[in-house]
């Protein structure tokens, strides 16, 4: 399995993580923090559905609620704006693009174009000129 955060990476981001929590209470996940982001990572660098996330990850389901959990209570958006306040990450800046919303021209997939059919208004001209023998 080729994961993306490395050593340094973790040490930077797991204070931030620690701040971002909303909720501490309750019974510890089985996933650790750093499994879980390198989850969520593996998840959003494929593509893949949920259901299909490698078993290092643990349960599918447990990384989706858990995902879900952070993303609705603010921790995400917390821990993005502790990453982009931190001077230790510099200039680093960080984008996600969603193939929902990447669109391509209707060319582009191979649609066929449509024949030119010559309009009325063009029929009823050539008309008029034949019957005046204009042509």
């Amino acid at each position: 399995m080729w994961y993306l955060l490395t050593d340094d990476h973790w040490a930077i981001l797991e204070p931030l993580v620690a701040q971002a929590k909303q909720f501490t209470g309750g019974q510890p996940p089985r996933l650790s923090d750093r499994m879980f982001f390198e989850a969520i990572l593996y998840w959003a660098r494929t593509g893949i559905p949920w259901r299909d996330l490698p078993s290092e990850f643990g349960a599918w389901d447990a990384v989706y609620h858990r995902f879900g959990r952070w993303a609705r209570s603010g921790s995400l958006r917390r821990l993005f704006e502790l990453l982009t306040a931190n001077p230790d990450l510099g200039d680093v800046r960080r984008i996600l693009v969603d193939s929902t919303v990447v669109r391509a021209h209707q060319h582009a997939a191979g649609a066929r174009r449509k024949k030119k059919r010559s309009g009325r208004h063009e029929v009823l001209a050539v008309r008029v000129l034949a019957a005046a023998g204009a042509g």
